[in-house]
């Protein structure tokens, strides 16, 4: 039986609104289930079933290794972005063919295996690199044409924009010999003279995972360093601030920071049955229809 769509959250801006209600839809219409406090989260019965999760090709186990314990924010709620690294990029880590056409055709990479997939991960020890809590959402390492390691930090984001800084990263970004701003100057990727735009609320989330990539590039974990963020095609914010973040960086790098839509991601998936089924299963999870616009 359809359930109840439920309360959904007046001051959302137009894309977190569109978002809030397909996933409070997809409850309703496709999991079946009650609903707590607004439309888009689960009841604790329902987040502890790993109802956020696609069951199938290891996505509830990977998380399961990865976050052992039950979190009401991450597990629950349909619309935060912490369960969607596991949901569209976990099955990548046993697939290698898999993980080079979306290496290829989703983010425009040559790579080859082995490769390494690792979700909600950061290299140790941390004080080595930026020293704080920047991790990546997934990290892809495979080959490149040389033979060299090539690393890639994929940042997902759903609803997301800027973010206000918080007392640690306020002062790592007033310190100009922090590690944020020793490794912008050393990296030979940034434009020289480089703003502190870069510390703005709407590029410091994309500078920061960009620094820990090129932090593995300085310590010779890796040879090269790509950056991307995934996500939908509707949050333009991201589609904006990382052509204004690209401008910070020198013309032979600017692609060293990229940006893929879910719609990009999800479109170039190709294989068996079970990998159907995943694309599936993605497509109605996640991608919002967007209204037409109306003819001038």
């Amino acid at each position: 039986m359809t359930k109840e769509i439920g309360p959904q959250y007046a001051p959302d801006d137009s894309f977190k609104a569109a978002a809030r209600l397909h996933q409070s839809r997809y409850r309703a219409r496709i999991l079946g289930v009650d609903y707590l406090e607004y439309g888009n989260r689960l009841t604790e019965a329902g987040g502890r079933a790993l109802l956020s999760y696609y069951n199938g090709l290891g996505i509830r186990e990977a998380l399961r290794r990865r976050y052992p314990q039950y979190s009401t924010k991450r597990d629950a709620d349909l619309l935060r972005s912490e369960h969607i690294p596991f949901n569209m990029l976990a099955p990548l880590a046993d697939r290698p063919r898999l993980a080079r056409m979306v290496l290829r055709e989703a983010f425009d990479l040559e790579l080859e295996g082995p490769f390494e997939v690792k979700l909600e991960w950061t290299p140790q020890p941390a004080d080595s690199y930026l020293g704080d809590m920047t991790s990546f959402d997934t990290y892809v390492q495979g080959i490149g044409a040389n033979g060299e390691l090539i690393g890639v930090g994929i940042e997902v984001k759903y609803t997301e924009r800027g973010y206000r800084i918080g007392e640690s990263e306020a002062r790592r970004v007033s310190d100009p010999g922090s590690t944020y701003w020793s490794i912008t100057r050393e990296s030979g990727h940034f434009v020289e003279n480089t703003s502190h735009e870069l510390a703005g609320d709407d590029l410091r989330q994309i500078w920061r995972n960009h620094l820990l990539g090129l932090a593995m590039v300085r310590l010779k974990d890796i040879a090269q360093f790509v950056s991307v963020t995934l996500h939908p095609a509707g949050n333009e914010h991201f589609t904006h601030s990382l052509a204004k973040y690209q401008r910070h960086l020198n013309q032979t790098v600017q692609r060293s920071a990229r940006g893929c839509t879910f719609e990009q991601y999800i479109d170039c998936l190709r294989g068996d049955r079970d990998i159907e089924a995943w694309k599936r299963f993605l497509i109605e999870r996640y991608l919002i229809e967007r209204p037409a616009v109306p003819p001038v």
